[in-house]
């Protein structure tokens, strides 16, 4: 009887070979590279993102108070540093001053709720400036507020019944003493921004004079 001994296959390799563990890497490194972008890429948005609300924001901001001011805008002329007379509203280059009603007091202080603020437009800044006192001294210093920057341009306008005026008053006149037949109705402003471009708002001007003060 002949004995026949069990055929014995040599066992086969279970791991990978040096080919297949490159394509691994080279398919590991490509999946890196493109979650890196998209990383990137998602950062950049979110940043962008909180830049133009920031914008937004301000933006939202500086016409809020250019509104509030000049809807309750008050023929009263006031007097500057030098004891010389200003006219209640003022327009010259890329700048507006103007005399307003409605000075919050909230703290019941010994001064009037008549203000005098101006807008001008100062290395790319939007900038407001008011004063705690109508008639000034030479010491009085104005609070600075910069409402917007990045502003490329900004152009001031009013309309009276001879048109739209860029500069204003039209000829110097007495204090507390307006042109009747040259009176201001409305305001222009015309700003562009660099995140947002051209804006344009429209303002109505209330024909109040000192005397309606109560």
């Amino acid at each position: 009887m002949s004995s026949h001994k069990p055929f014995l296959s040599p066992l086969k390799s279970t791991g990978f070979t040096l080919v297949e563990l490159l394509v691994v890497v080279l398919i590991m490194a490509i999946m890196g590279t493109a979650a890196y972008d998209m990383l990137g890429t998602s950062m950049r948005l979110e940043s962008r993102s909180a830049e133009q609300s920031q914008e937004m924001e301000q933006l939202t901001r500086a016409f809020y108070w250019l509104q509030q001011d000049a809807e309750q805008y008050i023929d009263r002329p006031i007097r500057d540093e030098l004891g010389e007379f200003e006219p209640s509203l003022a327009l010259q280059g890329k700048s507006l001053s103007l005399t307003h009603l409605g000075w919050a007091n909230p703290l019941q202080e010994q001064r009037s709720t008549v203000q005098r603020v101006s807008y001008q437009l100062i290395n790319g800044e939007l900038r407001r400036m008011s004063w705690r006192v109508l008639d000034r001294t030479q010491d009085s210093k104005p609070l600075q507020q910069i409402l917007l920057s990045s502003v490329q341009d900004i152009e001031f306008a009013v309309l009276s019944n001879t048109g739209w005026q860029t500069l204003w008053p039209q000829t110097s006149s007495l204090p507390g003493a307006q042109d009747a037949a040259n009176y201001p109705i409305a305001l222009r402003i015309r700003l562009t921004s660099r995140q947002f471009g051209a804006l344009e708002r429209l303002f109505e001007l209330p024909s109040l004079t000192a005397g309606d003060i109560p």
